[in-house]
């Protein structure tokens, strides 16, 4: 279930996302996400861990279909003040998505997977639930800043405090262990340097070689569900492909162990 924010903890990021430095650091993590994700269509987009709706709006502004879901009440309701009857909202929690199967196109976890306690099978719910891709936005534990908020723990609480870091290396090998192996992953990274000096060096920070580095504090993510896995929907009656092998780790799925798969038309 992992960590409920309460109304303060709603409230500290309203103020935060309002203030100068907050609406910079949104501009540029909703950048990285605009370089990574690039939809060539209108997507079905569930966002998981939602909070009060900052990125379901900006979804919904680009004319993506936009479902929302959060364990946390307080957030819904601001979430709802903020969009209305625009989008969908559902309380619930990112381990046990209350969704059918690739019932939408983009699953998107953006500062979601730091307080779930099971990292893991929030990420496999959500390659559950997914159709083409998977968007991941996460503080990085390997960067200054992450060194500094993981630091803080001793002498001062704070929402972090409760969080887990993680970084590219981590999440790739996450996604290969549920996915069965290798799979399409594009990311980029930002603030690379302390966030006080993002005023005067934002140039730099906008460099694709800077956004490229695997140390930023911010990591956005996108994993392409291409990949030799298939559900089985009907276990009982399915018939498995000869020289295919079940999933260890999500004993619903099968995997070819012929070359790479084909790439879909609709992808």
């Amino acid at each position: 279930m992992g960590h409920i924010f309460s109304l303060a903890d709603v409230e500290r990021y309203e103020r935060w996302f309002g203030s100068a430095k907050g609406k910079r650091a949104l501009e540029f993590e909703q950048g990285l996400f605009s370089e990574v994700w690039r939809p060539v269509s209108a997507q079905r987009v569930l966002e998981v861990g939602c909070g009060a709706g900052v990125f379901l709006e900006w979804f919904r502004a680009r004319g993506h279909m936009v479902t929302g879901l959060d364990p946390s009440s307080v957030s819904l309701e601001l979430a709802r003040e903020r969009l209305g009857n625009k989008v969908r909202l559902t309380q619930g929690f990112a381990e046990d998505l209350p969704f059918e199967d690739n019932e939408f196109d983009t699953v998107a976890l953006i500062t979601t997977l730091e307080f779930v306690d099971e990292p893991l099978l929030a990420l496999k719910e959500a390659f559950r639930v997914a159709r083409r891709n998977v968007l991941l936005g996460v503080l990085n534990g390997f960067s200054l800043g992450g060194l500094q908020y993981r630091a803080q723990r001793f002498w001062k609480r704070s929402i972090y405090s409760r969080a887990r870091f993680f970084s590219v290396f981590k999440l790739s090998r996450m996604c290969e262990k549920i996915l069965c192996g290798a799979v399409p992953i594009e990311w980029r990274t930002c603030f690379s340097l302390p966030p006080q000096l993002l005023p005067y060096f934002q140039f730099l920070e906008r460099l694709p070689l800077v956004q490229r580095n695997p140390f930023g504090l911010f990591i956005a993510m996108r994993v392409d569900m291409q990949c030799r896995v298939r559900t089985v929907q009907t276990p009982v009656f399915e018939k498995l492909p000869a020289g295919v092998k079940v999933s260890a780790h999500s004993p619903g799925c099968w995997r070819s162990c012929a070359g790479p798969p084909q790439k879909s038309m609709d992808m």
